[in-house]
């Protein structure tokens, strides 16, 4: 009797709940997502990763931007056999033999001041 008492429950219970539905965004234009989400057109080129971490191996094209100037942004000295390279707005310490990041240092090459 019990258990009838509880299934009969539980099955009021979940079917008295009404389902809730929400009104689908809307964007400009009558598109049903954000441009930004939009699927590229064929044949277009997504965009190169431009953010690593420390231990993963920088692309061999990004090892010919030396940050030569790295002590105008406050970053320490890169250690024998490693180098400065900027992507974008990051500075990463690369070791030359092996292309593996030492060291990320994210956004920092943004709104700096430089030191003389």
């Amino acid at each position: 009797m019990a258990q009838k008492l509880a299934a009969l429950w539980l099955a009021a219970a979940l079917g008295s709940a009404a389902p809730a539905f929400a009104d689908p965004p809307s964007f400009p234009d009558g598109q049903t997502h954000p441009a930004a989400l939009a699927a590229p057109e064929a044949g277009t080129p997504l965009p190169a990763k431009t953010l690593w971490g420390k231990g993963q191996i920088l692309p061999p094209e990004y090892l010919t931007a030396n940050l030569n100037d790295w002590y105008r942004y406050g970053l320490p000295p890169a250690p024998a056999g490693h180098q400065w390279v900027s992507v974008g707005q990051n500075a990463y310490i690369v070791d030359l033999a092996s292309g593996e990041i030492a060291g990320a240092f994210i956004g920092v090459l943004t709104n700096y001041e430089p030191r003389d």
